[in-house]
């Protein structure tokens, strides 16, 4: 028996960081321990087929999973099939060969819990079974322990997440303006307002940067950028992009667009407001001065 490791999946993957990994197969390696999956958010395909693995609680941290194989397994409990339902992606799951799929009423139970399932093991599900399994299957209850993922929220900025940016941003604002002697303190609260943003999305803090007496924005997962890119102590809207942009690296193609509609909802607010001031708010008409020489 054996435990997977980060290395073994980074070598396998071919990939810089256990958040790219969106697809993983580890089949017949006599894996038991399979615990580091919770640093993996972003898997979407795990093929765990003929190992060890007795628990399904470690699949319940990758929010995006949608395919699990684990034919021949050990997996005895059919409860543990509470594990995966707070999975909002999952559709496939093949669980045969383990000693759980010898339960009676198996299939009725697990489609009873996952409806959301279009598969299990080699037999496609129907609308119908799904409707049965409503009835016949066994309730199995979520463990008290396991995630329920939000997937606006997971990894990305949505809505909500982008209005706490710019709270923590005129927090760390305000403390930039009352020490203004002091840049490296100022630097130094900007970084620690951002990370606590990341740390509730689930990403790797910044690191302030010594010897640049900057920041350095450059996460674990940038692994595209050659350098690190420095920020300064700024008026306020500036933090508040800094923020932004920092945080916006992270994000699919999915909250890439999320985004976009908020800032273009958000542009099109301030021109209406702008419109509806009268002239002596605004810049004064065209023929202004023409009427005034009238």
């Amino acid at each position: 028996m054996s435990r997977l490791t980060e290395q073994q999946i980074l070598s396998r993957a071919r990939a810089s960081s256990l958040e790219n990994v969106k697809n993983l197969n580890f089949w017949g390696s006599d894996l038991s321990d399979i615990s580091v999956l919770r640093q993996m958010p972003n898997v979407e395909v795990l093929s765990l087929s003929v190992n060890n693995i007795s628990s399904l609680e470690d699949f319940a941290h990758c929010p995006r999973l949608r395919e699990l194989y684990l034919r021949k397994n050990n997996i005895e409990d059919i409860s543990e099939i509470g594990c995966l339902k707070n999975l909002p992606k999952l559709r496939v799951l093949w669980l045969s060969d383990n000693p759980c799929a010898n339960v009676e009423h198996y299939r009725m139970t697990v489609l009873k819990n996952l409806p959301k399932l279009t598969k299990l093991d080699t037999v496609v599900v129907e609308e119908s079974e799904v409707e049965e399994a409503a009835k016949e299957g066994t309730e199995i209850k979520t463990p008290d322990e396991i995630p329920v993922h939000d997937l606006e929220l997971t990894a990305t900025v949505g809505k909500d997440a982008l209005k706490t940016v710019s709270a923590l941003s005129e927090d760390a604002n305000q403390q930039v303006s009352t020490e203004k002697g002091d840049p490296e303190s100022a630097q130094s609260n900007l970084v620690n307002e951002t990370n606590k943003l990341r740390a509730q999305l689930g990403l790797k803090p910044l690191m302030l940067d010594d010897q640049t007496n900057g920041v350095t924005t450059m996460a674990a997962t940038d692994s595209h950028r050659t350098e690190p890119v420095t920020v300064s102590p700024t008026p306020r809207s500036q933090n508040i992009l800094s923020a932004v942009l920092t945080l916006v690296q992270e994000l699919d193609r999915t909250s890439l667009l999320t985004l976009r509609q908020e800032i273009d909802q958000h542009l099109q607010d301030l021109n209406d407001d702008v419109e509806s001031k009268p002239y002596s708010e605004n810049k004064p008409p065209p023929n202004e001065k023409e009427a005034m020489v009238d």
